[in-house]
């Protein structure tokens, strides 16, 4: 009989802050949650969650405007300095993707350096503006999360596998993101065979 052990993390705008955040013993509790999860008990996926209608990826939207982002506001909101600190980079990639017309893909890092990714981001224009940062910003995590040294041997050996899924809140949609088809794609009975034969041949 296999054991199924899941560790959730949650946090304001699904967040794990780069490695470059922290240094000594100066730490949060997600890379204390990653080191726990990975390593110590095994864990061998790791899915980063995104949903639609996020409130703190609507207001990393906002964040935009310098003064509404200014150190001052951030002193008086821990919530816009958490996310002017560690989502400023999903923020920075999403404004390069809209000013340069919202087509061209994107590309991320994943287990390694060398192990990049192409992502198309909603290219059917279904979601709202933010929900589009939403899904960068999910996927931006996965890159966040390998930038974490005691990640790196299971990473490159290929025994630790990073995933993402968004969810629509109000249609109850399920989306996963497919590296083969470089966007993602809703979880339902027309995609779930396909999708469980990429996870099982890429990523077991």
């Amino acid at each position: 009989m296999s054991v199924i052990c899941l560790w959730v993390v949650r946090n304001a705008g699904n967040l794990i802050p780069h490695a470059q955040h922290f240094q000594d013993e100066h730490y949060s509790c997600e890379p204390a949650a990653l080191e726990l999860g990975c390593v110590v008990n095994d864990i061998r996926h790791i899915i980063v969650c995104g949903h639609s209608d996020c409130k703190a990826m609507n207001l990393l939207y906002e964040l935009r405007d310098p003064e509404f982002a200014s150190k001052r506001n951030r002193r008086l909101s821990p919530l816009r300095a958490w996310l002017c600190t560690h989502a400023n980079t999903s923020l920075n990639r999403f404004m390069e993707w809209k000013e340069a017309g919202m087509q061209d893909p994107l590309i991320f890092s994943s287990e390694t350096p060398l192990r990049r990714f192409v992502a198309y981001i909603d290219p059917e224009n279904k979601f709202a503006i933010e929900d589009k940062l939403s899904q960068i910003n999910t996927l931006e995590q996965m890159s966040n999360i390998a930038s974490y040294g005691f990640l790196k041997p299971r990473l490159e050996s290929h025994d630790l596998h990073i995933h993402a899924l968004w969810f629509d809140i109000y249609t109850g949609d399920i989306y996963f993101f497919s590296r083969g088809a470089k966007r993602f794609i809703t979880v339902d009975e027309d995609s779930v065979e396909k999708l469980t034969d990429e996870v099982r041949r890429f990523y077991s």
